[in-house]
């Protein structure tokens, strides 16, 4: 009897334990209670509608960045990483940038940032994988195909997964991270973080969130990635999040506004226990906003996804002013991933990952 007993106690032990570590869908609902957010109907913004241009360009790009004439693709499987376009006639001018580990070399060209200088122009290269930042002077990159990064920045261990890094000068960097869980955003020279600034939002259950033993991408900063661009000529900065509909709107590293649409989603992910913590992860259940972002002085323009699940391209812009205000949304005649503009011509190159080319319109 004693034994039946002890038999059916090990089986509900193990059975409750099988069910603690099955992965289950859960919402990490936010809690704003010390933030007013302010809230818009996307139903209700001035649209314009837009038929996008094919351009006569494709391939398996990672990344877009566009400078007058000049269209920048990172690739995904060539020997090196950037294809270089000419947009006039719409031909390969060079590829740079050797693949590979060794110095000035890379594995992923995931994000681009254009510096402008005065006189020239320079071009960064992030590389997510060997957490590398590369510079290059705009005028060298058409003419030269064996031309080597004229910097390089290697990240130190706890700064290398940044997102999306904006380029304020050459030892100052602007970025949020998979890494850091205690900030939103935070300026770093490539070697130390100079400052930190603001802080991930609140969620109601937290102990979800608990991370295992000497994890490199904590829990609360993987389900609140974000994208966060700064105004090039001042110091208001906004940030977009990519798995819960929001916005923030800083100026001087100061939160003064935060945006919901009414579809007001949280992020939903995949969780598991795992030894003493969790680990979460994207699920067919997860809804995305803000896929891709690019901007001028006077406005932001952020791809947005909406409230579908598992939605990771989209045929819809928002317009925001740098105060933090909706303008417009444009509504285009096809969805893409990856959004960036030429801010002289008013013109918006798009790509799309399913015919994999790039597609562009007049704003």
């Amino acid at each position: 009897m004693i034994r039946k007993i002890t038999n059916m106690i090990l089986i509900f032990i193990v059975v409750v334990s099988c069910n603690e570590n099955k992965p289950k869908t859960i919402e990490f609902r936010i809690d704003d209670n010390k933030f007013k957010v302010s809230e818009f109907n996307i139903s209700d913004i001035h649209t314009t509608k837009h038929i996008l241009k094919i351009q006569k360009i494709y391939g398996i790009f990672t990344d877009i960045a566009v400078k007058d004439s000049l269209l920048v693709c990172g690739n995904l499987y060539d020997p090196k990483l950037l294809n270089l376009y000419s947009l006039n006639n719409e031909k390969l001018l060079n590829q740079i940038i050797k693949r590979g580990t060794s110095t000035k070399e890379g594995l992923s060209a995931s994000n681009f940032y254009l510096q402008n200088n005065i006189g020239n122009s320079s071009l960064w290269i992030y590389d997510i994988t060997l957490g590398k930042l590369f510079k290059t002077e705009l005028s060298k990159v058409i003419k030269d195909s064996s031309l080597v990064p004229q910097k390089e920045i290697s990240l130190k261990s706890s700064l290398k997964n940044l997102i999306a890094p904006q380029i304020i000068t050459d030892n100052l960097i602007l970025a949020t991270s998979y890494s850091l869980d205690d900030c939103r955003y935070f300026y770093t020279d490539g070697s130390k973080i100079l400052k930190k600034v603001g802080l991930l939002p609140n969620v109601t259950n937290n102990i979800k969130l608990k991370n295992i033993s000497k994890t490199k991408i904590p829990n609360k900063a993987y389900i609140f990635k974000a994208f966060s661009i700064k105004n090039p000529n001042s110091n208001q900065i906004a940030v977009f999040y990519n798995k819960t509909d929001r916005a923030e709107f800083y100026d001087n590293d100061q939160l003064y506004k935060v945006w919901n649409s009414t579809n007001n989603f949280n992020p939903v992910m995949q969780v598991a226990k795992l030894n003493d913590g969790y680990v979460v992860q994207d699920s067919d259940k997860t809804k995305y906003a803000y896929l891709s972002i690019t901007s001028d002085e006077k406005y932001i323009y952020a791809l947005y996804a909406g409230n579908e699940e598992n939605k990771t391209s989209s045929d819809i812009i928002l317009v925001f002013d740098w105060s933090g205000n909706s303008v417009k949304k444009i509504s285009l005649d096809r969805k893409v991933c990856k959004i960036a503009l030429e801010p002289h011509k008013r013109i918006v190159y798009c790509y799309d990952d399913v015919t994999k080319n790039i597609f562009s319109t007049q704003l």
